[in-house]
């Protein structure tokens, strides 16, 4: 497994992606002809490295999709990031879709099997450094990737937005088309990566050697500042949180995550990108074929994961119908006492502080003794399901009870974070005012 953070929440997670206990700092290297870019992405006074000679962009023609992949291997993930790439060369692009995609990693070498006596070999390539920008083409060579570079950063920070923002507009400008989809990938650990004044270690694409990540609320700059895509997806763990697609409510149509941790070889991107070859159709349709990518992919393995699209511009409607809820959770001591006689039924992720919304609101319905907080809770479920979760697959029998929504709710006293309090829901909410009074009636 993958895509989360080695010993965030003390379980082992080498195969996973759980984003690793960083610190962060600020680092951006970009082109020195982008200056005026930079200038608009606030980092003019940042240093800047010389590129070498790269492949032309393709500039013929508006196709109707230009997926851009952001992969920070700058970590763990090193050799699965390779293979990733080798699995988009299998589809390639086409006459109706652009793949491109900046891949960034640190030489790291395969686990060691102590119950094999064949290890796994090394991957051909798999001793270069930096960042890489290519055009994905289609070829049939499984170990080695054979699409044209068309940028090599030798040091970016893949954890600073301005570099994640410079690489969509980048990829807008260079390969236009009628629609976007961007997906980030690497370590994740949902609205963790908030950054309160003093800094967090937790967010998405991680990047080892600088200490830094991506914020929720810089993900959302990042994606505004690149001018905007249509569906975004992460390739991570723990990133379908309402939190987290709050700070997106302005950034795509779509978002598509998953609740839970994500298996070790990520999504299957061949069969993503075909399937939206396929049908390069509306938003709905692109967001459809990351799961026949992820989670039917592993239904048919006979796997527990989870997947989820959402409606961002919905979650300022569920954030106001939380807030209600919350207000009068807070105002009931019977109401806080019941999260406590309950709790332990609920369904418990890998971030064990992270409860499915959709069952939290259905045990306050089915249990509350307040009418009001049952009215309230039945208002988040009825929105839920028919405005912002447009289809949930939670397969495998691990997966049961995930409706497709996460929120923070800790459950021991001792596992509430103050830095949750600077996240953009909880600053529009009473959430976490509510949350904080209910673990600590537990004293």
């Amino acid at each position: 497994m993958r895509r989360s953070p080695p010993g965030a929440y003390n379980i082992t997670v080498t195969n996973y992606r759980f984003a690793p206990l960083l610190a962060v700092s600020s680092l951006f290297l970009a082109c020195p002809a982008r200056a005026q870019e930079l200038e608009r992405l606030a980092a003019a006074d940042l240093p800047a490295v010389e590129l070498p000679a790269a492949a032309q962009p393709d500039r013929a023609g508006v196709k109707e999709w230009t997926v851009l992949i952001y992969v920070s291997a700058r970590n763990n993930l090193g050799l699965e990031a390779i293979k990733d790439v080798n699995e988009m060369e299998a589809a390639g692009s086409t006459d109706r879709v652009n793949v491109v995609v900046e891949m960034a990693r640190i030489v790291t070498k395969p686990d060691f099997n102590p119950f094999s006596s064949v290890q796994e070999p090394t991957l051909p390539q798999a001793d270069w450094t930096g960042s890489r920008r290519f055009l994905i083409k289609k070829d049939a060579d499984a170990l080695t990737i054979t699409s044209p570079v068309l940028a090599h950063f030798p040091d970016a920070d893949m954890g600073d937005w301005r570099h994640l923002a410079e690489f969509i507009a980048w990829g807008k400008a260079n390969y236009p088309a009628k629609k976007y989809l961007l997906v980030v990938g690497g370590h994740g650990s949902g609205w963790r990566g908030v950054k309160p004044p003093a800094g967090a270690a937790k967010g998405i694409s991680y990047d080892e050697p600088s200490g830094n990540h991506i914020s929720p609320a810089e993900l959302a700059q990042a994606i505004k500042t690149g001018g905007g895509v249509n569906v975004y997806a992460s390739d991570a763990c723990l990133m379908q949180t309402v939190e987290v697609v709050y700070d997106l409510k302005d950034s795509a149509e779509y978002v598509v995550g998953s609740q839970e941790t994500t298996p070790g070889s990520g999504w299957n991107y061949e069969v993503f990108l075909k399937a939206l070859a396929a049908n390069p159709g509306d938003s709905f349709s692109a967001a459809q074929a990351i799961m026949k990518g992820f989670s039917e992919f592993y239904g048919a393995q006979k796997k527990s994961v989870t997947m989820s699209i959402v409606r961002p511009a919905m979650a300022a409607g569920l954030g106001e119908r939380m807030d209600k809820f919350a207000r009068l959770v807070a105002a009931s001591p019977a109401d806080m006492k019941l999260y406590h006689d309950k709790k332990f039924g609920l369904r418990s992720f890998d971030d064990e502080d992270a409860r499915d919304l959709y069952q939290l609101m259905k045990l306050y319905f089915d249990n509350s003794p307040t009418p009001a907080v049952r009215a309230a809770a039945k208002d988040v479920i009825v929105f839920l399901a028919e405005k912002v979760v447009l289809r949930n697959d939670a397969v495998g029998y691990k997966s049961k009870d995930a409706n497709g929504l996460s929120a923070y709710f800790p459950i021991f006293y001792m596992n509430y974070k103050p830095k949750y309090e600077h996240l953009t829901f909880s600053r529009a909410t009473y959430w976490d005012e509510m949350v904080k009074a209910v673990v600590e009636s537990k004293k």
